[in-house]
């Protein structure tokens, strides 16, 4: 039996989600408050200064997030020869990360903004400690895999020939980015990080809303008509 490429109406909800993550995240990047990376004393203060810029961008770089999962994740069913294995094997662990990441990364940053209106700041300094030590190895962990994982991603799509290798560069200078201005709570550094990202992200969105059909593409095959199928 062959493989299907999601159907068009997909393709295209997905490539708007790549762009929308791209402009979520730009959204969250300039809405973040001073001290939104520093530590939990530090952040605590900055969500209880700044309540609805903390609330606003905790909603904008969980869209971001899951917004680029969702493209990632329909764009793996593109691919069905050539690169197949390296585009499904890192598109899902990537796609997978996104929209985990984007998830645990509201929780967190919902805790946050509700003990920032709490009393006793001490003490909510310490709930906070507590609660970020508990996540913190998972959320590592998490964040390592969906570091990596991209870069099997790029590999696959750039065998596919659905993008060129400088794909693979740009997902390569994401990583970089990301590591170093990830502690960062400069709005120009962190946009400078994720210019890279976002350059992957809106290539993506390209791939799946080409003009041409994407089974015409090298590395993809056309579904077979349903009285052929097996």
């Amino acid at each position: 039996m062959t493989s299907s490429t999601p159907v068009p109406r997909l393709r295209a909800v997905a490539a708007g989600a790549a762009v929308l993550a791209v402009l979520a995240r730009l959204a969250s990047i300039f809405l973040w408050p001073p001290d939104a990376d520093a530590s939990h004393a530090r952040m605590l203060a900055a969500a209880a200064l700044h309540p609805d810029r903390w609330a606003a961008a905790t909603a904008a770089e969980t869209v971001a997030w899951v917004a680029a999962g969702f493209a990632v994740l329909t764009s793996v069913h593109v691919v069905t020869g050539r690169g197949r294995l390296l585009t499904h094997l890192g598109g899902w662990m990537y796609g997978a990360s996104l929209v985990i990441l984007g998830l645990v990364g509201a929780a967190m940053n919902s805790v946050t903004g509700t003990l920032a209106g709490e009393p006793h700041r001490a003490l909510m300094v310490g709930v906070q400690d507590d609660l970020g030590s508990a996540t913190l190895s998972a959320l590592v962990a998490l964040v390592m895999l969906g570091e990596l994982c991209p870069l099997l991603f790029a590999v696959g799509l750039a065998r596919a020939r659905l993008v060129g290798w400088w794909y693979l560069v740009a997902s390569v200078l994401a990583l970089v980015g990301y590591v170093v201005t990830s502690d960062s709570s400069d709005h120009l550094v962190v946009l400078l990080g994720f210019v890279p990202l976002g350059a992957t992200w809106l290539a993506l969105g390209g791939v799946l809303a080409g003009s041409r059909r994407l089974d015409e593409f090298p590395g993809t095959q056309t579904p077979a008509p349903v009285s052929q199928s097996l």
